[in-house]
C-alpha cells in the first residue's frame, strides 16, 4: 500500500487511475493536492510507489502521464507545479 499524502484527495486520485482517466481529469486531481500545499516531490514519489504493482500496461501509462504532469515533462498547458520540469523543453 502507498504511503498517505491526503487521504481523500489518494482516492480519487487512485481511481481516477483505475479509470483510465482523461488527462483533465488526472489534472484536476493533482490540481487539489497542488492547492493543499502538497508538493511535486511527495506526488512524484507517490506515483512511483504505484507503478510496480501496475506492471506495463494502461494502468502504468495513466500513472506516467499523471508524473508527466507532475514533473512538468508536459505542455505547459497540463504542467501543475510551477517550475516543474523548467528546463525541459515545452
Amino acid at each position: 500500500m502507498p504511503h498517505t499524502i491526503i487521504a481523500d484527495i489518494d482516492r480519487d486520485l487512485l481511481a481516477a487511475l483505475d479509470a483510465r482517466a482523461g488527462l483533465c481529469t488526472l489534472r484536476a486531481v493533482l490540481l487539489r493536492y497542488k492547492a493543499s500545499g502538497v508538493t511535486a516531490a511527495q506526488v512524484a514519489a507517490l506515483l512511483q510507489e504505484l507503478r510496480p504493482a501496475a506492471q506495463e500496461g494502461p494502468l502504468e501509462d495513466a500513472i506516467l502521464d499523471a508524473l508527466d504532469m507532475v514533473t512538468g515533462w508536459c505542455g505547459p498547458e497540463l504542467r501543475v507545479w510551477d517550475g516543474a520540469g523548467s528546463d525541459h523543453a515545452p
